[in-house]
């Protein structure tokens, strides 16, 4: 084959995985991010967004915090403001711009949707911070006769990366067009939505862990698929390159991944289908752990509410950086009760998979899932609560 013919099979190949990932991806417009999907502005106008954790809240927070592992050579989770805001520079809507803007000047153009933030990496050692938010919700618990619904309480964990990278397991396939065009390692600009669940029952014990990965949340019940540690608190590891969340596994291991939760994808993940085309696996080899500092900011702040770009413009599909944090799934599946109940599924679990076949039959969707998952989850919460004498888990 010529020279030229393998240039041009090369750029067939990137060309048609970047579309593809494009897709997948959910890439916006130019002009707009996911801010501006259709639903946020509703939902957040009816739910304002919670105040800064009081005293007992922080130290509760601090008393449940995860161990996070990172892989080899892994950067680690930074303080948003002192060493990814302040190392760069900010252009508003009105073309403004602001190098090295204070956590002032982010929060004054927070709903500015055209505002973009283009992040230069400085020097100097990073500081090692998680943002802690803490808020209660009954998880669509139905009570016995005579009793009221118990109430949880979730401890919301984000870590902040400096970049973003595609999944460690992605195949050569792709992998080597995309690298003639884009690296790998920083796909993106920013990663905070990278977060950890940690919900406790009313005596302040924990009972699930929800892991946001990729664009879609994993929910797993202490005692079932996830265990606390010696401590009492949970082990996380963090994956190469894409920094996704999962429950600690010592050595290296591949976890299944999609990119988005459609019914293909929905299919592979639960067990029920076959892998889609454009798809590619984690993978977590945990090396060291993280001594971090936890931070508290209302929930108003940009670092959960900003409008426009938190990292670079660029050109290839899916490569923006994000909005804020609280952006993190689908208007739909926004509040907490539908994040949580949303992932609450098992590898191969066929009651999991005839409820979610009916959801989506009757146009239910995700929330509608959420909704049918509510009662197994409190069923098994309960049968795992009493060590499972006299039942079994569904």
């Amino acid at each position: 084959m010529s020279a030229g013919h393998t240039r041009t099979l090369a750029l067939t190949v990137c060309i048609a995985g970047l579309l593809l990932w494009a897709v997948t991806s959910g890439a916006w417009a130019a002009d707009r991010n996911f801010s501006q999907y259709p639903g946020f502005a509703e939902y957040f106008a009816a739910n304002p967004p919670v105040p800064v954790a009081g005293p007992a809240d922080q130290a509760l927070a601090r008393r449940h915090a995860p161990h996070f592992h990172l892989p080899a050579g892994h950067e680690g989770p930074i303080d948003f403001y002192r060493d990814y805001i302040a190392h760069g520079h900010l252009v508003t809507g009105d073309g403004l711009r602001i190098d090295g803007p204070t956590p002032a000047d982010l929060n004054r153009y927070r709903e500015d949707v055209r505002a973009e933030f283009t992040h230069v990496p400085g020097d100097g050692h990073p500081r090692p911070v998680v943002y802690a938010a803490v808020e209660r919700t009954g998880l669509w618990a139905r009570p016995k006769a005579g009793q009221t619904p118990e109430e949880f309480t979730v401890v919301t964990y984000h870590l902040v990366f400096r970049v973003s990278g595609l999944p460690a397991a992605l195949p050569m396939a792709f992998a080597l067009p995309l690298r003639l065009v884009a690296d790998l390692d920083d796909w993106h600009q920013l990663d905070h939505y990278t977060a950890a669940f940690v919900v406790l029952d009313a005596a302040e014990r924990p009972v699930a862990l929800t892991l946001q990965q990729h664009n879609y949340l994993r929910t797993h019940l202490v005692g079932e698929s996830v265990e606390l540690g010696p401590e009492g608190r949970f082990d996380i590891d963090i994956a190469i390159r894409s920094n996704e969340l999962y429950p600690h596994a010592p050595g290296r291991t591949v976890r299944r991944a999609v990119r988005f939760l459609d019914s293909e994808a929905r299919a592979f993940m639960m067990g029920f289908g076959e892998r889609p085309t454009m798809s590619a696996d984690d993978i977590t080899d945990p090396d060291r752990t993280v001594d971090y500092d936890l931070e508290f900011l209302p929930g108003a702040d940009a670092f959960y509410s900003f409008h426009g770009f938190l990292g670079e413009r660029r050109r290839l599909p899916g490569r923006d950086g994000p909005p804020g944090a609280r952006y993190n799934t689908r208007p739909q599946l926004k509040p907490l009760p539908a994040q949580i109940l949303d992932g609450y599924w098992r590898d191969g679990n066929e009651g999991d998979w005839r409820r979610y076949q009916r959801s989506r039959a009757n146009g239910a969707g995700r929330a509608g899932f959420a909704r049918a998952q509510a009662a197994i989850f409190h069923y098994n919460l309960d049968c795992l609560r009493r060590h499972r004498e006299g039942c079994k888990l569904e």
